[in-house]
């Protein structure tokens, strides 16, 4: 699934690049962290555990073997600040209101652990389907 225009609902006000693993893929709409390795851009990861996001990354990326991470980018666009979309556990729908939680998937998930971004708490603001897949609005600072 790539980002295009039918989203009309999210709305991006600041983003940045990140660098992914090669070994690993990373899905649109996901919730990612900043890695341990200091680059620049910096690395993600996906947030998989309660704790600190980066933002939501804003297309799949796949992974690849080492032969092929050199002529594959590994760029992602990770929104930072605005009204996200982010996919969701369909079956544990977060309400509107409620603070952003994070499952093992980087999905927003009512059995899930409290995420933050800087000082603050994202909170979901509506429950959406978009393309048969169960998507929140959070609104991040």
């Amino acid at each position: 699934m790539a980002a295009n225009p039918v989203y009309g609902k999210q709305y991006i006000r600041f983003a940045e690049t990140g660098l992914a693993d090669p070994a690993t893929a990373l899905k649109q709409f996901t919730l990612v962290k900043i890695g341990a390795a200091a680059t620049e851009p910096p690395t993600i990861e996906l947030l998989a555990a309660p704790g600190e996001a980066f933002g939501v990354l804003q297309q799949d990326i796949p992974a690849v073997d080492e032969e092929r991470a050199v002529t594959l980018p590994r760029l992602g666009t990770v929104a930072t600040s605005g009204l996200l979309l982010v996919e969701a556990d369909g079956s544990n729908l977060q309400v509107q209101g409620n603070p952003l939680l994070v499952d093992g998937q980087g999905r927003s998930s009512s059995a899930g652990g409290a995420v933050t971004v800087g000082a603050t708490t994202p909170i979901v603001r509506q429950q959406v389907e978009v393309g048969g897949t169960s998507m929140v609005l959070v609104s991040f600072n």
